[in-house]
């Protein structure tokens, strides 16, 4: 019997006890974790429409009118699309495994090959001047409502361009964001 005092272990209130901080823990850092990594795939999202107004401004420099099309902006930069059918939809997670293809000539829209944006190109009038606009907002079902869109503009008028990125708070997360003017 007195073998059995002996040996040395657990009570159920130490393991109770360790298995609830283990809890308050991950309830803690899992949300944090889940924001970094929404904001890593925003700053995809950032640098693809940079890329589309720096062409644009690049393209307005040489030819003196602003692209409108995928074509025209192919000289400067080289965007690619993802491929898969359900691209719309489901995004990320069916993209991740098909093959991104360029984008056609005449195309002013595409979704990232990553699958987490609709970006979107166009020209506008805006209080009288003529300027080229993009957003990419998120895109497939586990994206669509919790990431946050870019958006982005060059006014060859007043030479202003401008890249905004919505923050992760709640009232500026989903897709459907207006483009913005300079």
């Amino acid at each position: 019997m007195s073998q059995l005092n002996d040996e040395s272990g657990f009570t159920l209130v130490e393991l109770i006890v360790v298995v609830m901080m283990i809890g308050i823990l991950s309830s803690i850092a899992i949300p944090q974790f889940m924001t970094a990594a929404d904001k890593a795939k925003q700053k995809e999202a950032t640098g693809i429409i940079a890329a589309l107004v720096k062409a644009a401004t690049a393209y307005q420099t040489e030819y003196g009118a602003l692209p409108t099309n995928a074509e025209q902006i192919s000289e400067y930069a080289k965007f690619q699309e993802c491929t898969h059918a359900s691209k719309l939809t489901l995004g990320g997670q069916v993209c991740k495994g098909t093959m991104p293809a360029q984008l056609p000539n005449t195309a002013t829209s595409f979704v990232t090959s990553s699958g987490n944006y609709l970006v979107e190109f166009e020209i506008n009038d805006v209080a009288g001047d003529t300027i080229f606009q993009a957003r990419a907002n998120p895109n497939g079902q586990a994206y669509a409502s919790n990431g946050s869109a870019v958006i982005g503009c060059f006014n060859p008028v007043d030479s202003v361009s401008e890249i905004y990125e919505y923050t992760a708070k709640a009232a500026d997360k989903g897709n459907g964001k207006p483009y913005r003017p300079c």
